[in-house]
């Protein structure tokens, strides 16, 4: 209980102070979405990529990663379907797992209605430190295949860009997780 109550005033916290953060990013995103949508969009936009970078890499990091990683679910996904629905918390899947050198926790979200809404995220744990690895829906503008954009997020909440992919499936972005920490 002591630890929903926790989650609860930070996710709020954050909620509040990113709700914007959707209509800062280019208009596009938005232009062609429906009012109705519009606030749903805008909150999945701050859970993904604010609220939890900005829980993982506050001081409460260590005791979110360690409830994710052991199955303690129930706080973040109770919180979750406030703002967002039972539908929508009900949708997210949880996969811890052990690496060598480092921990996951991968969270799958339901299908992303526009681009750069993530299908996948990584919670990763390598010693002390933290990071935060997104998989992002994506357009395919150039007809080559994208599908998704393989993304991280800093503590300093600086978005970083490591190219399209033409996957969307966890067990790929796993793989390239995997790949890419061990460079």
């Amino acid at each position: 209980m002591k630890n929903k109550k926790r989650y609860t005033r930070i996710f709020l916290l954050l909620f509040l102070l990113c709700g914007g953060l959707l209509f800062a990013t280019p208009s596009l995103l938005i232009a062609a979405t429906p009012v109705t949508e519009k606030d749903e969009i805008s909150n999945i936009y701050t859970l993904h990529h604010a609220v939890l970078p900005g829980i993982l890499f506050s001081n409460n990091g260590s005791l979110f990663f360690n409830d994710l990683f052991t199955g303690k679910t129930a706080p973040f996904l109770d919180i979750v379907e406030k703002p967002l629905g039972k539908s929508y918390a009900s949708g997210i899947k949880i996969v811890p797992e052990h690496h060598p050198g480092f921990d996951l926790v991968l969270i799958s979200f339901p299908e992303p209605i526009i681009e750069p809404l993530c299908v996948h995220a990584a919670l990763v744990r390598k010693g002390s430190v933290f990071r935060y690895i997104t998989l992002e829906k994506g357009n395919d503008i150039g007809k080559t295949g994208t599908k998704t954009f393989f993304c991280e997020w800093s503590p300093e909440h600086t978005h970083k860009n490591y190219g399209a992919r033409m996957y969307d499936v966890v067990s790929e972005f796993d793989k390239d997780i995997i790949t890419f920490l061990k460079q």
